[in-house]
């Protein structure tokens, strides 16, 4: 068991709480026995599972032993230095950053975030296009990283479940829409078309801004449409993943599904 947070290992573990680390080294992490099996049942293998025996439960020490993945046995200090929860299970995985492009999304429906930043938003929305059964999910450039920790957990293993690709400049997705025969559609707090009567119909890609700015110009003026979510009781605006949510499932009651 390691309990040097100067053991080489160590280093380079404790740095993926960066993005420019994570983006280096090629690998995000997820913590926790549900999270990890998540990741396996979506049929992702982990470069490593780091443990903290002492912290294990019964469950956990049992899966990590049938497992039989590399690991790395860390002290319960460095475990909770490593992970990004308050109270450590004693587990997580490392897990390669996926290599996804928008050109290799299979399927009509898609999801972009433009300048969404709040990690529990941008891990909700993962974990309602994965729920959705969406082709795939784009972060623009000044997103928040997609592999965040706080990110990741929020998806509650919708980060292993669907496509997705960050850091795509506007710009290249305007191309990408353009190229593809994608029609990118606003979600706008107002002035749209309300969004139970808005035809879901041929590739569509749901474009979601950021809460305190909205879509950016470039992207929003290549959409070919905006919808809107009704509020007759007064309030302004909602939750920017329970208002994409709203729309993916109205777009899959559309079209029969």
């Amino acid at each position: 068991m390691i309990t040097s947070r100067q053991h080489p290992q160590v280093k380079e573990l404790l740095k993926l709480s960066q993005r420019k680390q994570r983006q280096r080294q090629g690998l995000f992490l997820a913590e926790g026995l549900r999270l990890v099996e998540e990741g396996l049942a979506a049929g992702w293998t982990p470069e490593k599972v780091v443990v903290s025996p002492p912290l294990l439960s019964a469950g956990a020490g049992a899966a990590v032993a049938r497992w039989g993945f590399p690991q790395l046995e860390l002290s319960p200090e460095l475990m909770a230095l490593a992970g990004d929860t308050e109270t450590s299970q004693g587990l997580l995985a490392l897990f390669a950053l996926p290599k996804y492009r928008p050109e290799d999304f299979t399927g009509d429906l898609a999801l972009v975030l433009d300048g969404v930043r709040d990690p529990g938003n941008a891990g909700s929305l993962l974990r309602g296009a994965a729920a959705t059964g969406l082709a795939g999910l784009i972060a623009t450039v000044g997103s928040v990283d997609l592999s965040g920790p706080k990110v990741v957990r929020a998806s509650m293993g919708g980060v292993f479940r669907v496509p997705w690709v960050t850091d795509i400049s506007p710009e290249k997705v305007v191309d990408w829409a353009r190229e593809g025969g994608w029609q990118l559609v606003a979600l706008d707090p107002r002035g749209g078309i309300p969004f139970h009567r808005f035809p879901y119909e041929g590739k569509l890609a749901l474009v979601v801004g950021s809460e305190a700015r909205g879509i950016g110009m470039e992207i929003g003026a290549a959409c070919r449409a905006a919808v809107t979510i009704p509020m007759p009781g007064g309030l302004e605006s909602l939750n920017a993943a329970m208002a994409a949510t709203l729309v993916l499932y109205q777009a899959m009651i559309y079209r029969g599904l």
